[in-house]
């Protein structure tokens, strides 16, 4: 704002009480300016402080995703050794056991399979709030997944009084939606449902709504205070101190449920009435573009393989899967061990093996989509994948025959020899 030159008014203005308010007027204007001025000056500061606080947050939080990421993917080595030693233990594939020694075995199991489950739930997250989580959409047979659901959750309730039961409507038989993590999603709202019901019912309905799908998942527990409700969905929060002492857990599968929800284009929303129950209302988009995605055939159930059949794996660190290498033998498979792609390439001539098993770096995709040129009779390819590998896409998925996930378990194996002996 210029200077007025009241002295060059003053000349012009013969009245001096007129030149008085005038100048109470511009003195009033300019203090409204420097008013406004001063305003405008601390807003900038104001949003410069937000906008560097706000790049902070997004540096901190890309920093712990990785930082869990990684964790999480360290944590799982050694889990790989516990789940697959005990678990082939307890097939007693190296002498007999005890009754005693069984339980301590099954115990042991337990416990890895529950802290898989948790450093899952937490790279899950993670990944999903560093934005690397990467959709496969597909029609989902929505009858077929709530069966499957529905199966998975069972022994959780048999020792309790539960009638659990799901119901699909006619209108709703369907969805475009990443298959494995809409399970997941279900898997979660069901587990919670009986974690906190002590008797009663846990229903899953489903039902079209409008351009929506709808997962209803209701029960007959504890229920939830009202004031409770906002908390539900933030990470590593359950409601008070004697559900955390009751119930286990992290908290986050409703957190994950959400993230999940949202990167689909949907919503989860919370019905609930204490001492009388919950409903957890789960809304994904029926509609989608579904791209292109691996969908292996499942295996027949394994054969006692004869003959000799062979096979080749490529794992730069053979010592990791010692024991299930051990285990292929033990089931009358010549395992040939190779640690990189020229001795792989070798190990195919001159008579290709029934089995080639990748234990595929992220890096190693791409060399995949060379194996096109194997010899005739090509084998059957399979690849073995960390969580956090991307997706199979083409023109990889077109060669591979079954994509198994770590870590390995005995029925992955006999579901990997299955297929084998199956293209023999």
């Amino acid at each position: 704002m210029c200077p007025l030159n009241l002295d060059y008014l003053h000349h012009l203005c013969h009245d001096p009480v007129a030149f008085q308010q005038l100048q109470h007027l511009f003195a009033e204007w300019e203090a409204q300016y420097q008013q406004l001025a001063t305003q405008v000056a601390q807003q900038m500061q104001d949003n410069q402080a937000l906008a560097t606080q706000q790049r902070a947050t997004e540096a901190a939080s890309q920093a712990k995703s990785q930082f869990l990421a990684m964790m999480s993917h360290e944590l799982r080595t050694p889990l790989n050794a516990i789940l697959g030693l005990s678990s082939l233990l307890s097939q007693q594939v190296v002498g007999p056991l005890t009754a005693k020694q069984l339980e301590y075995l099954n115990c042991i199991h337990a416990s890895g399979e529950h802290l898989l489950s948790l450093i899952s739930d937490i790279l899950d997250l993670s990944k999903v709030e560093a934005g690397q989580e990467h959709l496969r959409l597909s029609a989902v047979d929505l009858p077929a997944l709530c069966q499957t659901c529905m199966a998975m959750v069972e022994p959780r309730v048999a020792p309790k009084p539960i009638a659990l039961s799901y119901q699909v409507d006619a209108a709703a038989q369907d969805c475009f939606a990443d298959e494995h993590r809409l399970r997941q999603m279900l898997l979660n709202l069901l587990s919670n449902a009986i974690k906190f019901t002590d008797r009663g019912q846990v229903t899953l309905t489903v039902q079209g709504v409008g351009d929506l799908v709808q997962f209803a998942v209701a029960d007959t527990g504890i229920g939830i205070p009202e004031d409770k409700l906002n908390q539900l969905f933030q990470p590593f929060t359950q409601l008070d101190n004697t559900l955390n002492r009751r119930y286990d857990g992290t908290g986050l599968g409703l957190a994950l449920t959400q993230q999940l929800a949202q990167l689909h284009g949907g919503y989860v929303t919370v019905e609930s009435v204490v001492n009388q129950g919950s409903r957890f209302l789960l809304y994904l988009p029926r509609h989608g573009h579904p791209s292109k995605t691996l969908r292996p055939s499942e295996p027949t159930p394994p054969r006692a393989p004869t003959n000799a059949p062979s096979l080749v794996m490529l794992d730069p660190n053979p010592d990791r899967h010692h024991p299930w290498l051990n285990y292929l033998q033990l089931c009358g498979w010549q395992v040939n061990r190779q640690t990189d792609w020229p001795e792989v390439i070798a190990a195919l001539q001159p008579q290709p093996p029934h089995l080639l098993v990748i234990l595929a770096q992220e890096e190693d995709l791409a060399l995949v989509a060379n194996l096109q040129r194997l010899p005739t009779p090509r084998p059957t390819l399979v690849l073995l994948t960390e969580p956090e590998i991307p997706p199979v896409t083409a023109p990889v998925a077109t060669l591979v025959d079954l994509v198994l996930s770590l870590p390995l378990t005995v029925p992955k194996l006999e579901r990997l020899l299955a297929l084998g002996s199956m293209h023999r």
